[in-house]
């Protein structure tokens, strides 16, 4: 029977493969002719940040978290090999030697700096939204490459202005496995929340170049706007991004960020969502910067 049109044999034949890849990986086997398992594998060796005290000398012991998901999840085995990320920019290549659910650790076996960051600091202060939504910025904005995040409250935010800990340990944790899912070996930071007129003080005091989305903008946009101010970009190696929340930005509010030295740029015909706004805006800036290619 075949297994590609047939769904009983297919169910059979999967589970069967299944439990034989398991065997292979489990043996180290390699078939005649074929490279090794690990070899197989490419570019999947996971990538853990762990604390710098967590590294003395050539051996790591991973964070509890982390020991967890490599025994009950990706079912590791001693001998495989992982990368280790400090959070300065240096990577480790790891050997396990010991994993457990309660604890992993491993030999290093090669020590080099990380290629994972941009060049161009990027400080998106966005609008605070629905739980869901925020997550979704701070998930593909890690995976872009933004360096800090800082959630801003306007006259039309919705969302709960209290930060718990607890919310704020999960922001945290998507960022992590975001920026270890996609190469990074810097994790962003996550500042205070700030009111609108105190993120525009902010951006004035700092001198850096900034631009802000807005909808009712229709004489620059924004591609227009970083390559006029490009020598800017490059000389400070940064550049802020404000973006509103879902009820948008006032005519006030957007006048306040022009006299702080905020660029008001268009993002186009088309109006997006105050989640999508944000990484649309940061990647046009990286791309302009050639930092995309």
């Amino acid at each position: 029977m075949c297994p590609a049109c047939c769904s009983p044999a297919r169910t059979t034949w999967c589970r069967r493969w299944n439990l034989s890849a398991r065997a292979w990986k489990r043996h180290s086997w390699t078939a005649i002719g074929s490279r090794s398992w690990r070899a197989c594998r490419g570019n999947a060796v996971h990538r853990f940040f762990v604390p710098p005290s967590h590294i003395e000398g050539d051996r790591v012991t991973l964070p509890a978290d982390a020991a967890r998901q490599l025994a009950r999840v990706l079912r590791a085995r001693p001998g495989e090999d992982i990368i280790v990320l400090d959070d300065t920019g240096r990577e480790y290549a790891v050997t396990l030697d010991s994993v457990s659910a309660r604890q992993a650790s491993g030999v290093i076996t090669d020590r080099y700096a990380g290629e994972g960051e941009t060049q161009l600091a990027i400080t998106l202060f966005q609008g605070l939204m629905k739980a869901d939504r925020f997550e979704y910025v701070l998930q593909k904005g890690t995976e872009l490459g933004i360096s800090r995040f800082v959630p801003i409250i306007s006259e039309r935010t919705v969302a709960r202005n209290v930060i718990s800990v607890n919310r704020l340990d999960r922001w945290c944790k998507i960022m992590r496995e975001a920026a270890e899912q996609s190469g990074r070996c810097k994790l962003p930071i996550i500042g205070g929340t700030l009111a609108f007129t105190d993120a525009c003080d902010t951006i004035a005091a700092n001198g850096r170049p900034a631009i802000i989305g807005w909808e009712l903008e229709r004489d620059t946009g924004i591609r227009t706007t970083l390559l006029r101010i490009k020598p800017e970009i490059e000389q400070a190696q940064s550049i802020s991004i404000v973006i509103g929340s879902e009820g948008g930005l006032t005519d006030a509010e957007v006048q306040l960020a022009v006299r702080s030295g905020i660029e008001p740029v268009s993002m186009g015909r088309r109006i997006f969502r105050a989640e999508t706004a944000g990484i649309i805006a940061a990647a046009a800036a990286l791309y302009e910067m050639d930092e995309l290619v």
